[in-house]
């Protein structure tokens, strides 16, 4: 399984002091590359399954915003042709800039049309999923400086949040986990980028959905020469990470095709009641709806 992740510096490691940094004096970073996220998320997957294929490929960068990820959208997506895209954007397109008069960099309107550029792209290549790590509240200190900041990262997240269909794209929220009283649980003094913490608590989060992928992906396989073990691990990812919709669309047509229709009755009322859209699911609860009451 090939991981790629895109997006700005909350990636990367960093030094304590970036604007200051000196590599022949500062030795000991605030995050070295083996502690980020993505490095921690490779080891995670190889650990859990040793005789699958994963590497995962850090290509953020620092100072991107969601214009610069929509521009090369295309390169990544086509041309290495991931299984799962992990992107962290919009701290740099939303901060409130002294520079600029108090403007951002990208405004709220031209962040959601990049964002649909690259939702749109990510459609001709529907076995690539996307998952969008939503951005970190700052501190009541940044709030001070910058007021109206909180309210900017909420309206940001909120367009961020709006492409999340639980079949391509999926949301990974970072509001209910950082505390703007005391950031500095996940984030560094700088109010923004992630320490070690933060970066365990991304790849903690993005292991479980990743998880839940492979799982789905060993069912199909086992699908035509053991469907009882294909169901267990379409039961298994369904126990990691409940809102995949192609493996609540497997969950449903296995379930009913071994007559555990009351775990059929239930797996489609997931469904309804988390919204979970996927191409084919409504066509198959028409069928089952329609044999069920034959």
């Amino acid at each position: 399984m090939k991981i790629f992740i895109l997006g700005d510096s909350l990636a990367l490691p960093r030094p304590h002091r970036i604007k200051s940094f000196n590599p022949e004096v500062d030795k000991e970073l605030a995050v070295h590359f083996d502690e980020t996220y993505g490095c921690l998320l490779q080891n995670e997957l190889l650990n859990a399954y040793p005789t699958v294929r994963f590497s995962v490929t850090n290509r953020a960068q620092r100072l991107t915003t969601i214009k610069d990820i929509a521009d090369q959208f295309s390169d990544h997506l086509f041309y290495f042709q991931p299984d799962v895209i992990v992107m962290q954007v919009g701290i740099v397109d939303c901060w409130i800039r002294d520079e600029l008069g108090g403007k951002q960099l990208v405004d709220i309107v031209e962040f959601e049309q990049y964002y649909h550029a690259i939702l749109t792209l990510l459609q001709k290549r529907p076995e690539t999923k996307l998952i969008v790590v939503g951005i970190c509240p700052t501190s009541m200190k940044m709030e001070m400086r910058y007021p109206g900041i909180l309210q900017q990262i909420s309206l940001y997240n909120q367009v961020l949040k709006s492409g999340e269909n639980h079949h391509q794209v999926f949301f990974m929220e970072m509001e209910s986990y950082i505390n703007s009283h005391n950031p500095q649980v996940y984030l560094l003094p700088d109010d923004h980028h992630l320490n070690k913490k933060g970066n365990e608590l991304i790849s903690r989060r993005l292991v479980e959905i990743i998880k839940a992928f492979q799982e789905n992906v060993t069912g199909c396989k086992m699908f035509e020469t053991d469907a009882e073990l294909s169901y267990k691990h379409f039961i298994k990812s369904h126990e990691i990470f409940p809102y995949f919709g192609d493996n609540l669309y497997n969950l449903i047509y296995l379930s009913y095709q071994m007559q555990d229709w009351g775990k059929t009755v239930e797996y489609i009322k997931f469904v309804r009641m988390n919204q979970i859209q996927h191409p084919a699911l409504p066509q198959l609860v028409d069928m089952i709806k329609e044999q069920m009451n034959s």
